[in-house]
């Protein structure tokens, strides 16, 4: 008879543990198909009688992730911290393993690539003492595959884990995790310029997307697809997909995705030489970041308080693990022992009353200056993407004006679209720098060099160009890349004659703390000429740096600037 009561108890639970697969699995496949507000319904309506503690926490990190998806970050924190509170309660180290595993993905959603490794080291630690099932284990090497990915860079690992990942993701058909792993090795191919198998790779997994239904997967590939056509020179096939790809993604409003291909699209009509079409998609894709810039505006916001509320959930749990288990040995001691350990507590409460008052206290100071240092860094980044889409805008204006005008009105607006692109370059080092006092002369002045590429190809001149990699201040940068702007303009415009061989040479070097730079140019039509340039006057007078210009044969050239007062 107790055989059959226990085979009875079984068959219920397998019976049980059915149906909160079945309601989990219909919630995923509403995500997956990008049905989001269906999905929040549908697991708010089971989550107000879940029938089993392990199904309330599955619920819950359901609606995380569909909050993650819709950009609203608080609401999804919310529910990561309720989910937590729910595993400790139980010590379920399987799902504890796979909310660390979500927990990172959400990080790495929001750009926190340190608090993302380190939720997938949390997951790790537990990896290493309990033996996890296969259906979190997939996601766990999947979210290891894009660490080395993003963060590292490094092939072989991503080639590693996204091989394990896909193996485990056709063994439990995981869907979901089968088409990131895939895309994690077409990523590999193409860092590797194996363009035409990555695009293969790339291809299949588009059509695996479509025949799952899986909208959010199959935007994702478009990026990688897109740039892979742009690299292996299919420009016109990059833009027909990155045009499609766009208006399947305002389609089912995926935001992010939508920006990302409207600047493929102005990309690819730039490079195909069509700027009208390239201006119409820069202003939409303007607008597009401005509507984003608004909700990551109020996550940065969020980010501030999230990052202290979940640590003082945490640590509450802890606190209030530690008070049972004083309570319990409380009871099982004598009398002596309990008044010790009332004494004792009182003391600690004593002491975490104090500490958690200096600690508030500090932690309201921290957070006032974290905002302001957040917000500093928020609007100095939106400064600076204004200023280099409206340095490019100037440029593409200019370089289509340019093409309608022949002689020496065409000269003079080259004249200004070099000068332009010379402060739009050093704009560039300048937000890329990691050290914002200093700007590596060598860069800087090679890229105001390939500026004029054209130029010199049409006027058939060489140039020898020698800079060392000398790290200069910036306000020093910006003059010398309009002084050698405005030296190259001066001998493609008035140093040469019918010369059979026409050359200008740079060079730019350090003695001590003297910054040397010397140009010269073969002309014939100065030689002897008394030459007083007045805008590399100026120059240097703002520079206060001497210089010497010698005639006797061509133009020659000498600046020496003292670094050491600067």
């Amino acid at each position: 008879m107790k055989y059959f009561l226990f085979f009875i108890s079984c068959l219920c639970f397998q019976v049980l543990l059915s149906q909160n697969d079945s309601i989990i699995n219909f919630g995923e496949n509403l995500v997956q198909e990008n049905e989001l507000d269906e999905a929040i319904n549908y697991y708010n309506k089971h989550l107000l009688k879940p029938k089993t503690k392990e199904q309330e926490i599955f619920l819950l990190l359901g609606l995380a992730e569909v909050y993650k998806l819709k950009l609203n970050y608080n609401q999804a924190n919310n529910f990561f911290i309720n989910a937590f509170e729910k595993i400790k309660s139980i010590e379920d180290r399987q799902l504890e393993f796979l909310y660390h595993v979500k927990l990172g993905e959400f990080f790495r959603k929001r750009s926190l690539e340190t608090e993302f490794e380190t939720e997938l080291d949390k997951a790790r630690k537990i990896l290493k003492s309990y033996k996890i099932n296969d259906k979190y284990l997939v996601k766990y090497y999947n979210r290891k595959a894009a660490l080395f990915t993003e963060r590292y860079q490094n092939n072989d690992s991503t080639l590693f884990y996204a091989n394990k990942s896909l193996d485990l993701a056709k063994k439990v058909k995981d869907k979901d995790n089968e088409f990131y792993s895939l895309l994690e090795i077409a990523g590999v191919y193409e860092r590797k310029k194996d363009y035409k198998t990555s695009i293969r790779y790339i291809e299949e997994i588009i059509e695996f997307a479509k025949n799952n239904n899986m909208q959010q997967q199959e935007a994702d590939a478009y990026i990688s697809y897109i740039m892979a056509l742009a690299r292996s020179n299919q420009l016109e096939k990059a833009l027909n997909t990155a045009l499609h790809a766009a208006n399947f993604s305002k389609k089912n409003n995926l935001l992010y995705n939508e920006i990302i291909f409207n600047e493929n699209i102005q990309n690819l009509y730039f490079r195909l030489k069509d700027t009208e079409k390239a201006y119409e998609y820069l202003k939409y894709r303007l607008e597009l970041t401005t509507k984003y810039n608004e909700i990551k505006k109020e996550e940065l916001l969020f980010n501030l308080e999230a990052k202290y509320k979940l640590a003082d959930k945490e640590n509450q749990i802890k606190i209030n693990t530690l008070e049972l288990d004083n309570k319990n040995k409380a009871l099982a001691s004598n009398k002596i022992k309990l008044y010790v350990s009332i004494g004792l507590l009182l003391a600690a409460t004593l002491v975490t009353v104090l500490i958690a008052y200096f600690f508030r206290k500090e932690k309201h100071s921290n957070k006032q200056l974290q905002a302001l240092s957040y917000e500093n860094e928020f609007l100095l980044s939106e400064a600076n993407h204004r200023i280099n889409n409206n340095l490019q805008l100037v440029i593409i204006l200019i370089a289509d004006q340019l093409k309608k005008i022949e002689g020496t009105n065409g000269f003079e607006l080259k004249n200004i679209l070099t000068k332009v692109e010379a402060i739009s370059t050093l704009h560039k080092h300048l937000y890329k720098n990691t050290d914002k006092k200093k700007i590596n002369a060598q860069n800087y002045l090679e890229d105001v060099k390939v500026s004029f590429f054209d130029v010199f190809k049409a006027n058939d001149i060489t140039i020898n160009f020698n800079c060392e990699p000398v790290g200069i201040p910036n306000d020093i940068a910006m003059y010398f890349g309009l002084l050698l702007t405005e030296l190259f303009i001066n001998s493609i415009k008035h140093a040469f004659l019918k010369e059979d061989y026409k050359e200008i040479n740079f060079e730019l070097y350090q003695e001590q703390d003297i910054l040397v730079l010397k140009y010269s140019d073969n002309g014939k039509a100065n030689t002897g000429k008394i030459v007083q340039p007045k805008l590399i006057n100026k120059l240097c007078r703002q520079l206060k740096a001497e210089y010497k210009i010698n005639t006797t044969e061509g133009f020659v050239f000498v600046l020496e600037k003292h670094l050491k007062n600067d």
